[in-house]
């Protein structure tokens, strides 16, 4: 048997690697990230090593490091990839591959460990106090900040990157900061273990034969608590009618768990009626996913652990196919909860567990923060709602643009949450325009059980087909 060059070169990094951590000689435990991009077609596609030095391609990106500058490019066809970023480290590091698979590929250094991986995703963690700046060479249109943070998301018509310094408990300092040129600086000065996340994207390709059938409805599992008892799911009649247009359903806490709130403990309140809609359901050809969230699940519990263990133990003991998930660790109200990192690999762990066919739809909204969206975290997601109270005054908006559109950006499918109403001016047909137009597409709003379809779906039915078969005829420009 042949073995291909990457093949090769996983073998060999993989027999390194071992023999390196039987010997216990390379702590690389900080950059390594449970859960696996290829289910979601990211990937290592190619990596080269020589003299402390490498090139590695993923599905989306090609990083090259070479005598202490990593050059970070972007773009699905590696024939046309640009220039996006260097960023230069200090003290040269002279890495070593100690771990190396189709999902990542492990470094390790006396001044720096670096773990790069398939969905275009580089963590940094100097083992040292190091300064690292970054050096752009495009534009953005988008130029995302936290407050006076460090993390940027920088966005243009073909994709982009994030610098995401760890702002949980974060002790870097901000040396300077300058967006507005082609040539933008983002330089800091990170002190030992204080992790970076670099992101290129978008990671993956846009699948459109799946966004023209993937659109969801989000109810309770209580109705009318006037005439309900509490874990009454929807009838039969209702899930039948649903999935007539819809794909998914989606139950949220109010009578779904015990507790009849967002924070866990999950323990179902009304076990017989969640079997019976995950069947019915099943039956009707809709997938069932259920609510939970990782804020509110910390903001009480502060154990991501148990949340994720949680999560599992109702997958397994009732079949549901994936999670509505209402919320990773966000910065709100000053409770300090955001952890980007952890966010990443918690939603890298549910994706494994729900596998690649399993849903993940994440309503991640933050309240318009500048960095709320993260790319590399949204393309695990198959879809992704986000606009919740947040104020917008016209179509061209730079939230709808670069936060609720996911198309271009992370390629996964966005939604439009209108609540509690659309932005004035604005028909529903011209929300729907303005969706088709971002490549969004509309969920449901099912909390009335014999709620019926009305004539704004039946238009963005009719748009959403001429936009399908444009697509299928070759018509469509991408």
């Amino acid at each position: 048997m042949k073995l291909s060059s990457l093949q090769i070169l996983f073998l060999v990094g993989f027999l390194i690697g071992i023999s390196h951590l039987c010997e216990g000689a390379y702590d690389i435990n900080d950059v390594f990230i449970q859960g696996n991009s290829t289910l979601m077609g990211m990937r290592i596609e190619n990596a080269y090593f020589a003299n402390g030095s490498f090139l590695i391609e993923t599905t989306g990106a090609r990083f090259e490091y070479v005598n202490g500058a990593l050059k970070l490019y972007q773009g699905l066809d590696a024939k046309k990839r640009r220039l996006l970023a260097e960023i230069d480290f200090e003290n040269e590091p002279n890495f070593i591959n100690v771990e190396s698979n189709e999902d990542h590929i492990l470094f390790w250094s006396e001044y720096m460990k670096m773990g790069i991986y398939g969905d275009s995703t580089c963590i940094i963690a100097p083992t040292t106090r190091m300064t690292v700046q970054c050096k752009g060479n495009f534009r953005p249109d988008y130029r995302g900040r936290y407050k006076n943070s460090g993390e940027l998301l920088l966005i243009d018509e073909f994709g982009g990157m994030e610098i995401y310094p760890q702002r949980h408990d974060a002790g870097y300092e901000i040396r300077r900061v300058e967006l507005d040129r082609k040539d933008w600086i983002a330089e800091y000065v990170l002190n030992r273990d204080e992790r970076v996340m670099l992101a290129v994207f978008p990671g993956k390709r846009f699948d459109w034969s799946k966004s023209f059938g993937l659109h969801f409805v989000v109810t309770t599992g209580q109705g009318n608590p006037n005439v309900y008892p509490f874990g009454q799911m929807p009838p039969a009649s209702t899930i039948r009618r649903w999935s007539t247009k819809l794909d998914i359903l989606a139950i949220q806490h109010n009578g779904l768990w015990e507790s009849a709130g967002p924070y866990g403990p999950y323990i179902v309140g009304n076990p017989s009626e969640l079997k019976r809609l995950i069947y019915t359901a099943h039956e009707y050809g809709m997938k069932v996913v259920l609510h939970c969230s990782l804020f509110y699940f910390l903001s009480r519990h502060n154990d991501p652990e148990a949340f994720y263990n949680q999560v599992k133990a109702v997958h397994e003991q009732y079949g549901t196919d994936g999670v509505y998930i209402d919320g990773l660790s966000v910065d709100a109200a000053g409770r300090k909860l955001d952890n980007k990192l952890l966010n990443w690999e918690m939603i890298r762990r549910l994706r494994q567990l729900f596998g690649e066919d399993g849903v993940i739809v994440y309503h991640g909204t933050s309240l318009g923060t500048p960095v709320a969206t993260i790319p590399n975290i949204d393309s695990y997601c198959d879809a992704t709602l986000y606009g919740e109270s947040v104020k917008i005054k016209s179509a061209n908006d730079p939230y709808l643009r670069y936060q609720v559109r996911k198309y271009g950006i992370s390629n996964t499918v966005g939604f439009w949450d209108r609540y509690p109403k659309r932005p004035m001016g604005m028909t529903e047909k011209d929300v729907i325009d303005i969706l088709l137009e971002m490549n969004c597409r509309e969920w449901w709003n099912g909390y009335a059980f014999n709620r019926e379809f009305g004539s704004q779906f039946e238009y963005y039915e009719r748009r959403l087909d001429g936009l399908k078969q444009k697509y299928y005829s070759g018509k469509l420009e991408q």
